[in-house]
């Protein structure tokens, strides 16, 4: 669909303009989950959404998480690993990002980066997602305003 192609590299540009967080293809997450080292992955997602599907192997962060409660909460898990984070298309996780890098940093973590067009993208390339039952081909569209931005599978 050229229309949610459009859109969402319309709203990936917007975000990449205000937002300076390092960028990671869906291309290099699919090669980096199936190597020998994967990286851990932080859905910045409401729960709703992350309950429809998400990326296989994925721990849901609550958007609003601040530093500290991720410091509290993560910095034993993160040490020595590549961190994706991601939302439908990068606004949240973006956010986030900004916020929690240097804990993530003080932690020891690889590298962090922002998965570039989040799920939607993701979905959109016909890469895999999950719910709680295994694979699924549905996805949350967040809003009737955002959902343009998904590809609907047949």
């Amino acid at each position: 669909m050229f229309a949610a192609d459009w859109l969402l590299n319309a709203a990936i540009m917007m975000i990449e303009r205000t937002h300076r967080v390092e960028n990671l293809e869906t291309d290099e997450l699919a090669a980096m989950l199936a190597g020998a080292a994967p990286p851990l992955l932080f859905d910045i997602r409401n729960a709703e959404e992350y309950e429809k599907s998400r990326i296989a192997t994925a721990v849901r962060l609550d958007p609003d998480t601040g530093p500290d409660d991720f410091a509290a909460r993560y910095a034993a898990l993160v040490t020595g690993l590549d961190l994706v984070f991601y939302c439908s298309i990068g606004q949240r996780s973006t956010e986030l990002l900004e916020r929690v890098q240097s804990a993530c940093g003080k932690a020891g973590a690889k590298s962090c980066r922002n998965l570039r067009g989040g799920i939607f993208r993701w979905y959109n390339e016909g890469k895999p997602v999950v719910d709680a039952s295994g694979m699924t081909d549905d996805i949350h569209g967040y809003d009737s305003i955002w959902a343009v931005m998904v590809e609907r599978r047949r």
